[in-house]
């Protein structure tokens, strides 16, 4: 082999050797350039998860308010519908005692 030849073959190792040096420093900042990225992501993956997961809560916590409300209207309706005919019933108890007593005093006035 000739020294030329030699000279050709050895720039061509050095520049290999370079070569790959730098593909190895250029695979290690994608690396951490992908794990830095990958850090990024999940902490705004958890505030997206954390933001969704509290409007979800006060979603549930306004139906279960709304549903509760709800009830109580109702069970303030039916009570109250029930004291009516409770009133009622008394209020024709009353004029049907009141009747008799009158009938009582007629009776005893004759």
């Amino acid at each position: 082999m000739s020294e030329a030849r030699l000279s050709i073959l050895a720039k061509a190792l050095v520049e290999f050797e370079e070569d790959i040096k730098k593909i190895k420093r250029d695979t290690s900042d994608n690396a951490k350039s992908i794990i830095l990225k990958a850090q990024s992501l999940t902490a705004e993956l958890e505030t997206v998860a954390e933001s969704t997961l509290n409007e979800a809560e006060k979603s549930i916590e306004n139906e279960k308010s709304s549903i509760i409300n709800s009830l109580r209207k109702k069970y303030n309706e039916d009570k109250e519908s029930i004291l009516k005919q409770i009133k009622q019933r008394a209020e024709s108890n009353l004029d049907v005692a009141i009747q008799e007593v009158l009938k009582a005093l007629e009776g005893a006035y004759k």
